[in-house]
């Protein structure tokens, strides 16, 4: 099912710079606007640039952020800034990071070319949904720059690893890079050329059903400028580089992939806390008090333990309001769930936190219908719990909602089953680095084969 080929990467010439940690960021919608002036300011040919350009007042049609990015990605080209391989090659990654226990771990995975596939099609399956805004934006700058400059991070289902054995035989024994990230994780990547060991992986991702865990704009955005170029190019063939999109792709068995949960903070519910949410919560929450007293570390680690201790239980939630000195633990009553129907509810959308927070408390409790949840200043999603804390205690925002991951199961059962879970459901960390490397989409070339 997953049709996958390897690739001629730009990958950055390091005689140019200074040094990979100055040029790649994480993607372009975890980067806020601190974040942004930072990676500008660390080095004139980091890939800030082209991913998120600065808005201007005085953008127009003819000169905005969009032609910005793709006159530095032109003059980086031509500078020789950044460089393609010769030969076609899939990529495999690895990235050591510490997780929320404070364990080091290493998630290992491999860039490559996915064939763009409706998600009617059963192939390729989304499991969120998705801002407008953000995939209009992802539109607008693959026009003007024509590649992929951010992977789609997805997951495929492989029990005995075999994928990544067939990698691992063939890779170079060096990486070809080898270096600290931006976020100080450890980053290596590896070339694998060899034509035996690119069609043997074909062959494993043939029977392969592949679950987006990250990108889900730049999948849409994926599908929507195939069926664009194909208007403007009706005789380019099913080769024809458009019709692929670059991805990073991990096994869902592999040990080190970490899921995040992705709380949520409503920064603008101006004289409405704790006192005034809980009386519409209690009829269908048990409320449970918790003590946000103490040293960050330790509070984070208190609620973190009541919500996994919950999840036992049945669907739960934290609550903490910028006028309450008490944390809440919210569970739902037995019951209540079945009774709330409609088809945000459907099987196995029931089981998940996110869901009953986004269909009864804010939707219905809150009075936050999709167009308002659409709206990125209605609600800001953290993974940080340590941010989270912060902004409510400080008053940048009137409450937020806590929650415990969503697992690696329940994506690929919500996947499976043709469902959608609300946005920003899950947190796949660490992020997959934008600028490692970046798949050029020439309207004219023709995706290459395995080496022979």
């Amino acid at each position: 099912m997953a049709d996958v080929a390897p690739f001629r990467a730009l990958r950055y010439d390091q005689s140019k710079i200074s040094s990979l940690t100055s040029v790649v960021t994480p993607p372009y919608d975890v980067i806020n606007a601190q974040q942004q002036a930072e990676y500008y300011a660390s080095a004139p040919y980091n890939i800030i640039r082209v991913e998120l350009n600065k808005k201007r007042q005085s953008d127009s049609a003819k000169e905005n952020r969009y032609t910005r990015s793709a006159q530095h990605f032109a003059n980086w080209r031509a500078q020789g800034v950044l460089r393609r391989d010769r030969e076609p090659a899939f990529y495999l990654s690895e990235t050591t990071y510490t997780d929320a226990e404070g364990h080091q771990r290493v998630r290992r995975g491999f860039f490559t070319l996915l064939k763009v596939e409706d998600v009617s099609e059963r192939k390729v399956l989304p499991h969120e949904k998705t801002f407008t805004v953000h995939k209009e934006d992802r539109f607008q700058l693959t026009k003007a720059v024509q590649a992929n400059i951010s992977p789609i991070f997805a997951l495929y289902p492989d029990d005995d690893n075999q994928v990544m054995a067939a990698l691992d035989a063939a890779r170079e024994a060096e990486p070809i890079e080898d270096f600290v990230d931006p976020l100080g994780l450890p980053q290596k990547l590896y070339r694998i050329s060899d034509g035996q060991a690119c069609r043997r992986v074909q062959e494993l991702m043939a029977d392969k059903i592949i679950f987006i865990a990250d990108g889900h704009h730049r999948y849409e955005t994926a599908i929507n400028y195939r069926n664009y170029m194909r208007s403007q190019m009706p005789q380019a063939g099913p080769q024809a580089s458009f019709n692929y999109t670059m991805t990073y792709l991990c096994s869902m068995n592999d040990p080190g992939l970490t899921i995040f949960a992705c709380h949520r903070l409503l920064p603008h519910l101006e004289g409405f806390a704790a006192e005034d949410f809980l009386p519409l919560a209690r009829p269908y929450f048990d409320v449970q008090e918790i003590s946000i007293h103490g040293r960050p570390d330790e509070v984070r680690r208190r609620i973190t333990q009541a919500l996994a201790e919950a999840d036992a239980r049945g669907n739960s939630l934290g609550l903490v309001s910028h006028e309450s000195d008490t944390g809440y633990l919210l569970t739902l009553k037995p019951g209540v769930a079945e009774s709330l129907g409609g088809p945000d509810m459907e099987g196995p959308l029931a089981k998940l936190d996110v869901v009953v927070l986004t269909s009864l408390v804010l939707e219905k409790l809150l009075g936050l219908d999709n167009a308002a949840r659409d709206q990125e200043h209605t609600i800001q999603y953290l993974a940080d719990m340590h941010d989270v804390l912060d902004k409510v205690r400080y008053g940048k925002a009137r409450l937020a909602f806590l929650l415990n991951p969503t697992k690696v199961e329940q994506v690929q059962a919500i996947a499976t089953a043709g469902l959608v879970m609300p946005r920003k459901a899950t947190y796949f960390y660490p992020k997959v680095l934008t600028g490692l490397v970046i798949n050029p989409l020439d309207p004219a070339e023709k995706v290459a084969g395995c080496p022979q």
